[in-house]
């Protein structure tokens, strides 16, 4: 028996620091030579992993540094050996005044243009909270979320001729609070989160409903500002200090920064490579996206919509995760190679694209920051004869190719490949890490409650899918302009039907499309 080696200090140092974070992340106890994407782990938790170990370590790390060192041990190593050495950070910069918009406002921009003013840009969220919460103590936190995180006091203006993102304190939101004149807290807040919001106003509404059956805190903001990892933050901050006033620690960077981050780090070449990926990827690809079963034709860029639930149960998703580690990937990489299957069945097609949301806090220090960062990218894939293992592998090698390249927002990518509806099918394994449980305000703790959403879609068809316990649940959003809920149906069947034949066993030879 070889003899064992004990690490060097520094290494046993390094490792009793990220040690916690990988099982505070996984839920469970890590061994040296674990893989971190076998274990369970994502693109999003791979973030909040980078987040954390860059907090206790003080290094910045890359984007994709769990990608290239997934190996617990590995990834020790590497920030031994200063692997992450020069990488560009955003510098803090003025809160207050004119800033750049970041490539996700410029993308969403385009959108806006692209679709005129019939589809809202909006988002909702709320919780439900101890009815005897303190509203006076629960307002002098709020007003001090600003200083936190000054994306709250943003609305757009035009500068130079150009449009800024204007940061001033007449901007600021006041904490409303709102009583439901003889119904549920649930009805007046869909109703207080359903005003529209103007880009030259203050882009973030928050509200306190009260009603008879409870309170809710709710949020209001445009998706220039605002996004759902943007919101768990929010609550941690908002909890912390209205359980002690004057806590401390704000980040040192804030969503203005990031956006000149990008507009001095993403230019010239580094962003002509990273087009130059995305263009190779969509070549050959129809420029108005994938032909779907009774889709009708003269639909515009975006229309009503309608969802219907989708729901995998507890112990199929434990079946999935046990095969997903076997084979070397994340549930979700299998979860989207399996729905490019049923795609690609329910297509009658074996050239698959599919848009998928992604957390673009790859910049050292905005991993506690609020702003819009959430991003998207597709991937595209060429359905193999063989084996739906063969297919995973297939679509695991081309998500983690493209990690390197997911800071360009994908609606300013398909603008400047001038094929804007080419992604009008999507699919999101939504798993923020800062909502997985969420904070304690008031002594109770936080409940998240649903907020309805908009009566419109952009993309044909979009499928998103959250935790719930053991299972995954959530809902397939789709253009009722475009599509009848019979062929939505028949989508999700041979999702069904996917997801049966991997649990199965993913080494058995099955037909990949129906033609």
């Amino acid at each position: 028996m070889a003899p064992s080696v004990t690490p060097p200090p520094d290494e046993l140092r390094l490792a009793g620091l990220v040690r916690p974070i990988w099982e505070t992340v996984l839920g469970r106890p890590v061994t040296t030579d674990e893989d971190f994407f076998e274990a369970g782990g994502d693109s999003l938790t791979a973030l909040a992993v980078a987040s954390a170990v860059s907090r206790a370590t003080g290094r910045p790390l890359p984007a994709g540094w769990l990608y290239r060192h997934p190996r617990f041990e590995d990834g020790v190593r590497s920030l031994l050996q200063a692997a992450t050495a020069g990488i560009s950070a955003p510098v803090t910069q003025p809160r207050q005044g004119h800033h750049p918009l970041s490539f996700q406002q410029e993308g969403l921009l385009d959108v806006i243009a692209h679709i005129g003013g019939n589809h809202r840009y909006q988002v909702a969220y709320a919780v439900a909270m101890d009815p005897t919460v303190d509203i006076g103590r629960l307002q002098a936190a709020w007003e001090r979320m600003p200083e936190r995180h000054p994306v709250l006091a943003t609305r757009l203006a035009r500068h130079g001729g150009e449009r800024v993102q204007d940061v001033s304190t007449a901007a600021q939101p006041a904490l409303e609070t709102i009583a439901a004149p003889g119904g549920g807290a649930g009805q007046e807040t869909d109703r207080w989160a359903s005003a529209p919001i103007a880009l030259d106003e203050p882009l973030v509404r928050v509200g306190l409903v009260r009603g008879a059956d409870g309170v809710r805190l709710v949020l209001a903001a445009h998706q220039m500002v605002m996004d759902p990892w943007s919101w768990g933050l929010l609550l941690q901050d908002l909890s912390a200090l209205y359980a002690s006033p004057n806590t401390e620690g704000a980040p040192e960077l804030a969503y203005s920064d990031y956006a000149r981050w990008q507009r001095t780090h993403l230019t010239g070449d580094t962003y002509a490579r990273h087009l130059d990926f995305w263009r190779e990827s969509a070549d050959g690809f129809p420029a108005d996206g994938m032909r779907l079963p009774g889709a009708r034709g003269d639909a515009g860029p975006a229309g009503p919509a309608a969802r219907l639930p989708v729901h995998i149960p507890d112990a199929r998703v434990a079946a999935l995760e046990a095969w997903a580690r076997a084979a070397g990937a994340s549930l979700f990489e299998v979860l989207l190679a399996l729905f490019n299957l049923a795609v690609g069945r329910w297509a009658g097609t074996d050239d698959v694209l599919v848009a998928s949301a992604t957390a673009s806090r790859t910049a050292p220090g905005t991993q506690d920051v609020a702003g819009f960062f959430v991003n998207g990218r597709f991937t595209r894939t060429r359905l193999p004869a063989g084996t739906v293992a063969d297919l995973i592998d297939r679509v695991k090698q081309s998500w983690r190719a493209a990690d390197e390249h997911r800071e360009l927002h994908l609606e300013k990518t398909l603008f400047d490949l001038d094929r804007p509806d080419m992604a009008n099918v999507k699919f999101s394994l939504n798993t923020v890490p800062g909502l997985a449980q969420l904070p304690v305000l008031g002594g109770q703790r936080l409940r998240a409650v649903p907020v309805t959403g908009a009566a419109s879609a952009r993309r044909h068809l979009s499928v998103g899918l959250t935790r719930v316990g053991g299972a995954l649940a959530g809902a397939v959003t789709y253009r009722t302009d475009v599509l009848g809920r019979n062929a939505v149906a028949g989508l999700l069947g041979e999702f069904d039907r996917a997801q049966r034949a991997f649990a199965a066993g993913p080494d058995q030879h099955i037909a990949l499309t129906n033609h």
